[in-house]
Formats: C-alpha cells, sequence, structure tokens
C-alpha cells in the first residue's frame, strides 16, 4: 500500500499540555500504523525549524512516515492550536495564523513523489485556507495518481471558499465529513433542500460523482453511501468519552485502509466504528492503543 498526504501538521494545546496533531497528521499517523511498513506513506507539510517542528519531524519519523517532503521554515514557526472542550468533549479551536504549514511550497522534492502511483491520495479543506499552501495543492490535484482520492473536509472557522470545496468535490471520488460540513454543502448547493439524509447524500453523490460518501454522526454512529446502496452503523453506549479530538482522523484513516484491502460497505463502517471508538477514550489524537486485535478481525 502507497499513500500520500497533504496537510497541516500542529500542536493541539490544552491548557498547559501540548499534543502533537492537525487532521493530515493525524490521519497519517493512524493509517502509517495500520499499514505497518516504513515509509510507504508520504507526508507533504511545512514545519518550523524550531523546537517543536524538530520534535514533530522526528515523531513522524518514529511512525515510519516518509518526511522528505515535510519542509522546514526558517521564516515561518511551527503551528499551535488552543483547544476547548464543550460540555460534549468536541472541540473548539483557535489556529494561529502566519505558521509553517501555510506556505507549504512546491518544490523538487514534492514533484519527485508524485512520480508515483498510490493508492490513496488524502486533502483537507483546512490547509487551503491560504494561497500558497492552496496553490501547492492545485499542481498535486493536477499531476497526482491514486486510486482513492480521499478529502476529508475538515471545517474550521471561516476557513474555507465555495470554490475551493466544489473543485475538491469534483476532484475525489471519497468523501468524509461530520454533520456540520455536511450542514454547510447543503447550504452552499442546495440551500432549499429539506429531505432526508440519505435523500441529500444520494444527491451530492449523484452530482459530483463521489461513489463513496462517509457521514459520521457522533453518538449517533455513522452512515455509509456507496454505488450499491446506503449503510449504516450504530454507536456504542457504554463508551467513556475523554476526547474526540483526532476520532474522525482515525475513522477516515481506517475506511481508508479498509477501501483498498476491498472490504465490504458494512464491514469498512464497523472496522472504522471500532478504531475511533477507542481513540476518543483516550487524550489527544494520535495516542496509541492496540488496535491490532481489531485489525485481525477484519483482514
Amino acid at each position: 500500500m502507497k499513500v500520500l498526504v497533504f496537510g497541516e501538521i500542529l500542536y493541539d494545546v490544552y491548557g498547559d499540555k501540548y499534543s502533537i496533531g492537525g487532521g493530515p497528521f493525524n490521519f497519517a499517523i493512524w493509517l502509517s500504523r495500520m499499514i505497518g511498513k516504513k515509509e510507504a506513506l508520504t507526508m507533504i507539510s511545512a514545519l518550523g525549524n524550531d523546537e517543536l517542528g524538530l520534535k514533530a519531524l522526528e515523531f513522524a519519523k518514529k511512525e515510519q512516515i516518509n518526511t522528505s517532503c515535510i519542509e522546514l521554515s526558517s521564516k515561518f514557526p511551527t503551528s499551535k492550536a488552543l483547544v476547548f472542550l464543550n460540555e460534549d468533549k468536541i472541540p473548539d479551536y483557535i489556529i494561529e495564523e502566519g505558521i509553517a504549514w501555510d506556505n507549504i511550497i512546491f518544490n523538487e522534492q514534492i514533484s519527485k513523489s508524485l512520480d508515483f502511483d498510490y493508492d490513496i491520495f488524502y486533502f483537507n479543506l483546512l490547509a487551503q485556507r491560504f494561497d500558497a499552501s492552496a496553490n501547492t495543492l492545485k499542481k498535486i490535484m493536477d499531476k497526482v495518481k491514486a486510486k482513492f482520492k480521499v478529502f476529508d473536509m475538515t471545517l474550521r472557522k471561516n476557513y474555507f471558499t465555495k470554490e475551493k470545496l466544489s473543485d475538491a468535490l469534483n476532484f475525489i471520488n471519497v468523501l468524509k465529513v461530520n454533520e456540520e460540513e455536511l450542514e454547510l454543502v447543503k447550504k452552499l448547493f442546495y440551500p432549499d433542500f429539506k429531505s432526508d439524509i440519505k435523500q441529500i447524500l444520494t444527491l451530492i453523490q449523484k452530482d459530483f460523482n463521489i461513489p463513496y460518501i462517509f457521514l459520521t454522526l457522533g453518538e449517533k454512529g455513522s452512515c455509509l453511501q456507496s454505488l450499491n446502496g446506503f449503510f449504516t452503523k450504530d454507536a456504542r453506549k457504554d463508551i467513556k468519552i475523554v476526547d474526540t479530538v483526532g476520532a474522525g482522523d482515525s475513522f477516515c484513516a481506517a475506511l481508508s485502509y479498509a477501501l483498498v484491502k476491498n472490504l465490504k460497505e458494512e464491514e469498512i463502517l464497523s472496522f472504522a466504528t471500532e478504531i475511533a471508538e477507542n481513540v476518543i477514550q483516550l487524550q489527544g489524537g494520535t495516542t496509541f492503543f492496540d488496535f491490532y486485535h481489531i485489525q485481525k478481525k477484519y483482514f
């Protein structure tokens, strides 16, 4: 399995505690762990040439990620995001601007990475918030060769445009959204649509030609609209939620892995749900747990 990931690496800050993260990086870490092979996954990002950045780079290497396309910037610092959890343990963020991953520059290393054929290419919306990184992503999208083009919206504040969202939806064949993000899609593209989830997912699938649309519903579980129909998975009710940061990223990593492994729709949802349900019982989006027994059940 060969994977290319584009997007932010940052530190989630909980008071005086720093936890490495960023949606694409969380995704990359979990997927790299599932693959279990050195440098099968390449990450395209940027870090500051500072203490936090060097620490993040070393962590990525320990997780067997190919870091040749992670730039170290002497001009822009490593990113931090202040995390606030509401009473339902749902996070909100204040994300610094003028930081390294806002300035991912297309270079020779990135160009070389596009010579390969990939099973998965992953990107999100947040990493496109400013022109430098957005322009680099456009060049990558023009050239990348991948069986599954996975888009996890990662909606944050007002860091999006309808044009960027439309370009992404027209490019991909796998979409992962949560309820809030689905509401944004409805507001921008289907403002008069009043029907149920199944119908709106079917409409998005048809209009943008997306074979797989995954929707996470928090405590209500998740669902999948594929070319074979509509599938649902209930969430367990007996889980003590500690922190939902990174849950959606681990879910997306698991579904991506399962797609490449040709699992059936019901099994994809079950596997991704089991992984995410364990992540939310831990502090931090990349905290390791022994997931191999779950993996062995399905593969």
